[in-house]
């Protein structure tokens, strides 16, 4: 069986940076980046040899794709991450129900289809890596369906990885802050926007990669959000949450 990885959302930012170092690896022969642009899936592809592209919206019917091919290859997984997720910073009544519904298809649904997916194919020292974000910590304002999301992803990552224990599988929730990539954008009327602690996608991962292969549950790349974990331990939510509306609101 062909040792493989599997990386959603791998076409930019975190997940071009999981292709990178995964693609090195010497117990991975091939790594499946699968994301919705063809363009930057045939770069990958040209970059990296032994790069595997799958062009699916795992939103809207590309999941059937991906189980499909991985019962058809029967490939040992040694590595899953999802990675591939949508944010949306407003009011949430102005959300149509379709955003909702798309959006919780895509941070929620998703990653746990796929990973009741390639489980089966999966043996003693595979990996599942989870991109939450340090937003699981606290609900959210004006970011309420993301931070919802992602704190479902961390929470089921973490009960996970307790379940898989005797399987020897790893589940790892990575939980980074503001992570400098070409989706946060940089201006809001002309004002630069400010984003506190960010680090970069090669802290973030790396510092997964480090974090899973120890078997930890929880990866929390910086200080920022390190410390932001522990404040919002011991901070009452109410307080939290007002600091955070206070800190964002100008931006919306």
């Amino acid at each position: 069986m062909t040792r493989v990885a599997i990386v959603t959302g791998a076409t930019g930012g975190i997940g071009e940076k999981f292709i990178q170092r995964i693609s090195t690896m010497d117990d991975i022969e091939e790594v499946w980046a699968i994301g919705r642009n063809r363009e930057k899936l045939d770069r990958l592809k040209e970059e990296h040899s032994n790069v595997r592209v799958i062009e699916a919206d795992i939103g809207n019917g590309g999941m059937k794709v991906i189980n499909d091919l991985i019962r058809e290859e029967d490939p040992d997984i040694r590595m899953l991450v999802n990675n591939a997720g949508v944010a949306y910073m407003g009011d949430f009544s102005k959300m149509t129900c379709d955003q909702v519904v798309s959006f919780c298809k895509v941070n929620c649904s998703a990653p746990s289809e796929l990973m009741l997916i390639c489980l089966p194919f999966m043996h003693e020292g595979s990996r599942i890596l989870n991109i939450s974000s340090a937003s699981s910590f606290q609900p959210n304002p004006y970011l309420s369906v993301y931070s919802a999301s992602k704190a479902y992803l961390k929470n089921l990552s973490r009960a996970l990885n307790h379940e898989l224990r005797e399987r020897k599988i790893t589940v790892t929730s990575v939980c980074p802050y503001w992570v400098d990539t070409g989706m946060l954008p940089r201006e809001k009327d002309g004002k630069k926007i400010n984003y506190p602690g960010m680090v970069s996608a090669d802290l973030v991962v790396d510092k997964a990669l480090k974090d899973s292969s120890k078997g930890k549950d929880m990866s929390v790349p910086g200080f920022f959000a390190q410390y932001f974990r522990i404040y919002s331990k011991i901070t009452p939510t109410s307080i939290v949450m007002r600091q955070w509306v206070a800190g964002i609101r100008k931006y919306l």
